[in-house]
C-alpha cells in the first residue's frame, strides 16, 4: 500500500492517512512516500513499517549513530534538527487539543538544544552476555532484547569515551553468571563518574575486581559501585553547586535545564514574600534558584538519596530558607489539606505519569499561581484538563527540546487561579 507521511505521532512513528483510516508508519517521516506493511489492524487506525521508501522526504538525513535502526534510545537522528523542533512543537499542541480539550493555546516556540548531538551528560546502560562476553548496551527498537554499543554520540565526549572503555573491558569477561547488571554514567562537564549495579541479590563487593581493572584508565577511573561508597560530584547550574551520583536521577542536557530553570523561576516572581511548594523536587534543581527569590520553599521528594543530596547542596550554596521533605508528594499534599497549609506558588515536576493523584490536594490549598513541568504530553494534558476543571486558567506552555533526536518533549506550563 502507498502511503504520504502528512507529520509525527508522539513516540516518533510517521502520520499517513487513506479512505478515511489513520496509519501509524514506524521510521515514516514527513514528506515520505511509502509501500507500507500493516502490523497490526485496529480498526479505525493501523500500525504498519515500511517495505520501501518510494520517495523519500526532503527533510530526511543520515544518522549518524550505526545502530540507529537497531537502538530504541533514538527515533528521530534522520530527520533534521529543524523539522524535529518543528515537528515536536505540533505534536504538543494535537496532544493539547486532542485530550486536554484546548482548542486555543499559547504554545511558545520550542527552545532548542544548543547541541543536538553530544549533548547528554546522564545515561543508563544494560549489561548483558551474548556470544561468549559481556557488553553494553540499551533496548532494541519496541524489545526488551539489547543491542551492544561501543559509543553513543548524543551522549557528551566524556561518556562516549567511557563507554568504549567499559565496552572493550566488559569484552574480556566471558563468565555468563558474572554479577553486572546496570551501569549509571554521569558527566559535570569536566569528569565522567560511573556507578556499577548488581544483579539483585548479589554483593557489591562481587565486582571489585572489574572496579579495580576500570580505575586503571583515565576514561573510567572514577567508578563505583551502588551500595558501596558510591561516588558523589558537583555540577554548577544557575549559579547554584549541586551534589549529585550517577545513579540518581538529574536532568540530562545541562544546557536545556538551565533555560528551564530560568522559566521556572520568572514565572515564579520575585516579590520575595512567596511561600513556594516544589513537588517531586528531585535533587533540588528547582529548590534551590528559586529559593533566592523566596521567603521559604517547601521541597518534596519520595527519594531519600535524592533529598540528602539536595539538603547537603543547599548547605553548600549556604541556603537556610528551603525545608525538605522525605515523602510520596500525592501524600504530602492531603496532609498539607489536612492542617490547612497555604502556599502562593506550587510548582511540580512529576515522572512521565503525571500528577494525577497529588491534582485534587494542590486544589485544595489554593495556590494563586501552578508552574507544571512534564516530560509527557499526553499526562500533561490529561492534567492540565483537570486543573483547568477544578478553578484553574492555563497560560502559557513552552516546550523545550531537553533530548534531540528522540520524541521525547519536555514543557513548562503557568496557571493562575481564576
Amino acid at each position: 500500500m502507498q502511503v504520504r507521511i502528512e507529520s509525527l505521532a508522539a513516540g516518533g512513528a510517521g502520520i499517513a492517512k487513506k479512505d478515511g483510516k489513520v496509519y501509524f508508519v514506524t521510521g515514516g517521516l514527513p514528506g515520505d512516500v511509502l509501500d507500507i506493511k500493516v502490523v497490526k489492524d485496529r480498526g479505525s487506525f493501523a500500525e504498519a513499517v515500511i517495505n520501501e521508501i518510494i520517495e523519500p522526504s526532503e527533510q530526511r538525513v543520515e544518522a549518524l549513530c550505526p545502530v540507529f535502526n537497531q537502538c530504541g534510545g533514538c527515533q528521530l537522528q534522520n530527520l533534521k534538527y529543524e523539522a524535529q523542533l518543528s515537528q515536536k512543537e505540533n505534536i504538543l499542541r494535537e496532544t493539547l487539543r486532542r485530550i486536554g480539550g484546548f482548542n486555543s493555546i499559547n504554545i511558545e516556540p520550542i527552545k532548542a538544544s544548543p547541541e543536538y548531538y553530544g549533548y547528554r551528560n546522564r545515561v543508563t546502560l544494560s549489561a548483558f552476555f551474548y556470544s561468549g562476553m559481556w557488553h553494553i548496551g540499551y533496548n532494541q527498537k519496541r524489545s526488551n532484547r539489547k543491542v551492544k554499543i561501543q559509543g553513543c554520540p548524543v551522549s557528551d565526549g566524556l561518556i562516549e569515551a567511557a563507554v568504549g572503555r567499559l565496552s572493550e573491558v566488559l569484552s574480556s569477561i566471558s563468565d555468563p553468571t558474572y554479577s553486572l547488571d546496570k551501569v549509571h554514567i554521569s558527566s559535570n562537564g569536566l569528569k565522567p563518574y560511573i556507578t556499577l549495579a548488581t544483579k539483585r541479590g548479589r554483593r557489591a563487593d562481587s565486582l571489585n575486581v572489574l572496579i579495580k581493572h576500570l580505575k586503571r584508565y583515565e576514561e573510567t577511573e572514577r567508578v563505583s559501585v551502588l551500595g558501596q561508597n558510591e561516588i558523589e560530584f558537583i555540577y554548577e547550574s544557575a549559579g547554584f553547586k549541586f551534589l549529585s551520583r550517577p545513579s540518581v536521577f538529574a536532568q540530562a542536557n545541562y544546557s536545556v535545564n538551565l533555560a528551564m530553570v530560568e522559566t521556572v523561576v520568572e514565572w515564579a516572581g520575585s516579590g520575595g514574600s512567596d511561600r513556594v511548594l516544589d513537588l517531586y523536587c528531585g535533587t533540588g534543581n528547582f529548590s534551590l534558584p528559586l529559593s533566592r527569590n523566596a521567603l521559604s520553599v517547601d521541597a518534596v521528594e519520595i527519594n531519600r538519596s535524592a533529598v540528602n543530596l539536595a539538603k547537603r547542596s543547599a548547605q553548600l550554596n549556604k541556603i537556610d530558607n528551603i525545608r525538605f521533605h522525605v515523602s510520596p508528594s500525592s501524600h504530602y499534599i492531603q496532609e498539607l489539606d489536612k492542617n490547612n497549609n497555604n502556599f502562593d506558588t506550587v510548582v511540580l515536576d512529576p515522572p512521565r505519569e503525571g500528577a494525577k493523584d497529588s491534582l485534587e490536594g494542590i486544589v485544595k490549598i489554593s495556590p494563586g499561581k501552578i508552574i507544571y513541568i512534564s516530560c509527557d504530553p499526553a499526562t500533561l494534558a490529561r492534567d492540565l484538563k483537570s486543573l483547568a476543571g477544578l478553578g484553574y486558567e492555563l497560560g502559557a506552555v513552552r516546550p523545550f527540546d531537553m533530548f534531540p533526536e528522540t520524541s521525547h518533549i519536555e514543557s513548562v506550563s503557568t496557571l493562575t487561579k481564576i
